[in-house]
């Protein structure tokens, strides 16, 4: 279980991974000169994206809504924030496939087709929406409609290494 101390850490390895990202989207035209560097900060890009959803659905998991069997609610709470990020991520690899097939013979010229400047904004603007789904999801705030004294139950009870107050709540009714 992820104890309330390590949610800075994971909230500071996000924050992490998306300045990455950004910085990879801000400056990879400037090394359109040596598409090998260019393609490693594309593949190591990706695969932070990639991290940001493992880390996302982590969250999930270590949450007691998850363990007391919401999954749906708690997917239902966050659909938007995993089909953006996914959305992202597809828009990523396809911009980064795109751009080095056009430049990796002929990286001199500056090609720019109507299709990837479409591509390239949709992908810049996707970026903008799943890093703030991304950093919404890392809270360690209680669920709105769980009542506040309900919640500080539970964690009590969790330290203490006792059953789940939610699971116990759903065999009574």
């Amino acid at each position: 279980m992820l104890q309330t101390s390590n949610y800075s850490l994971v909230l500071s390895l996000q924050f992490l991974l998306l300045s990455y990202d950004l910085f990879v989207n801000s400056f990879s035209e400037l090394l359109r000169m040596a598409p090998v560097i260019q393609l490693v900060l594309f593949i190591i890009q990706d695969i932070a994206i990639l991290f940001n959803i493992i880390i996302i659905f982590l969250m999930f998991f270590n949450t007691f809504v998850f363990q007391a069997g919401l999954v749906n609610l708690l997917f239902h709470k966050f659909k938007g924030t995993i089909i953006l990020t996914s959305v992202y991520l597809a828009l990523s690899i396809s911009l980064h496939v795109w751009v080095m097939n056009l430049r990796w013979k002929n990286s001199n010229s500056f090609i720019w087709t109507d299709g990837l400047q479409t591509l390239f904004v949709f992908q810049r603007l996707g970026e903008k929406w799943s890093s703030l789904g991304a950093c919404c999801v890392s809270g360690a705030q209680p669920p709105s409609w769980l009542p506040r004294d309900a919640w500080d139950r539970h964690t009590q009870r969790q330290e203490e290494g006792l059953p789940l107050l939610f699971l116990e709540d759903r065999e009574k009714r």
